[in-house]
C-alpha cells in the first residue's frame, strides 16, 4: 500500500481558510450578520474537528450524529443568538456552502492531476500533492461564481422566477396584481383546504363590498369576526371566511379570507387558470418597496409549469 505524509499544520490552515469562506458564504446566503472574529472562531472549531480525525481512536468523530452536532456547534458559534427558524436557515446555508465549495475544490484537485490513478489507495496522495493549488483555485472559482450570481440577481435576471402577475376576477370585476412566489406560504383555508394567496387590501379594494372597507380602513387591527358578522345574510357573505395564520410574535392571527370567481397567472405571454383558491386580505404593505402586492403559494404553480 502506498504511504504518504500528512502535514497537520497544512490540514489545519487549509481547513481554516475553507471554513471561513464557507461560513462567510452561509452568512450572505442566510442574510445573517456575522463579525470577522465570530467567523474566525467558527472556522477554527471546524479546523480543530478536521485535525482530530487524524488521531487514533477517533471512530466516534466520524458518526453522523457527531458530524451533525459539530455542525450545530459551529453554526451557533457564528450566528447565535437567533430565532430557531433563522438558525435552521443558517445551518442549511452552511451545509449548502460546504458541499458546493468542498465538491468544487476536490473536482479541481483531480482535474489538475495529469497522472493515472492506479487504485483508490492513491487518492490521499493526489489530494496531498495538489492540496494548496486546489484550495486556492476552489476559492477563486467559488468567489467568482458567487459574485456572478449576485450580479445576475442584482440585474433582475432571476426576477421572473419569483415575480409574476395575477388576474383576480370576482362578481363581474377584475384586477391585476403583481405577486411574489413565497415558498414559505403554506396557508390553507381550514374549511375547504384550498391554498391561500395573501394580498394587500389596497389592491383588492375594488372587488370588496362596503363592509370590508369599513373594516380595513379604520384604525388598528381589522376585526375579523366583527366583519363576518356584519355581512348577515347578504348574497356575497358566503365568499368570506376566516383564515388563521402564525407569524413571529403572533401565534393566533386571523385574516379575512375572500373567495374570488377566478384567478389567472400570467406566464410567458399566456394566462393560466389556477384551481380554486382563497385570498387572505392583509391590511398593511407586504413589500415596503412596493415591488409586489401579493404572496403566491408554490402549490399553485403546478398548472403553470
Amino acid at each position: 500500500m502506498a504511504a504518504y505524509t500528512v502535514y497537520l499544520d497544512q490540514v489545519f490552515l487549509g481547513n481554516l481558510v475553507m471554513n471561513y469562506a464557507i461560513l462567510w458564504s452561509a452568512a450572505k446566503l442566510g442574510r445573517a450578520p456575522a463579525g470577522r472574529w465570530r467567523l474566525a472562531a467558527g472556522a477554527a472549531l471546524g479546523s480543530a474537528y478536521s485535525l482530530a480525525l487524524f488521531f487514533p481512536g477517533n471512530s466516534f468523530l466520524m458518526t453522523v450524529w457527531f458530524k451533525t452536532a459539530a455542525s450545530i456547534v459551529i453554526t451557533a458559534t457564528v450566528f447565535a443568538p437567533v430565532s430557531l427558524c433563522k438558525f435552521l436557515t443558517c445551518l442549511g446555508c452552511f451545509y449548502l456552502s460546504s458541499f458546493a465549495l468542498g465538491g468544487l475544490t476536490l473536482g479541481l484537485i483531480f482535474f489538475s492531476h495529469s497522472g493515472r490513478l492506479a487504485s483508490y489507495s492513491g487518492l490521499g496522495g493526489i489530494i496531498a500533492e495538489h492540496f494548496w493549488p486546489g484550495i486556492f483555485l476552489g476559492l477563486a472559482a467559488f468567489y467568482a461564481a458567487a459574485k456572478g450570481i449576485a450580479a445576475l440577481i442584482k440585474s433582475g435576471y432571476f426576477e421572473n422566477l419569483f415575480n409574476m402577475r395575477l388576474i383576480i376576477k370576482s362578481d363581474g370585476g377584475w384586477i391585476k396584481v403583481d405577486a411574489f412566489l413565497d415558498t414559505g406560504n403554506h396557508l390553507k383555508d381550514p374549511m375547504t383546504r384550498r391554498p391561500v394567496i395573501v394580498a394587500e387590501y389596497a389592491v383588492l379594494k375594488p372587488l370588496l363590498p362596503e363592509e370590508a372597507r369599513n373594516c380595513f380602513e379604520r384604525e388598528g387591527e381589522p376585526d375579523v369576526w366583527g366583519f363576518l358578522g356584519s355581512l348577515g345574510d347578504k348574497n356575497y357573505a358566503s365568499r368570506f371566511t376566516a383564515v388563521p395564520f402564525q407569524s413571529l410574535g403572533n401565534v393566533n392571527g386571523l385574516m379575512v379570507g375572500f373567495r374570488p370567481d377566478e384567478v389567472l397567472i400570467e406566464s410567458q405571454g399566456r394566462q393560466v387558470r389556477v384551481g380554486k383558491v382563497v385570498i387572505a386580505i392583509y391590511h398593511k404593505k407586504l413589500d415596503p418597496g412596493g415591488s409586489y402586492h401579493a404572496l403566491l403559494s408554490s402549490e399553485l404553480l403546478a398548472p403553470v409549469s
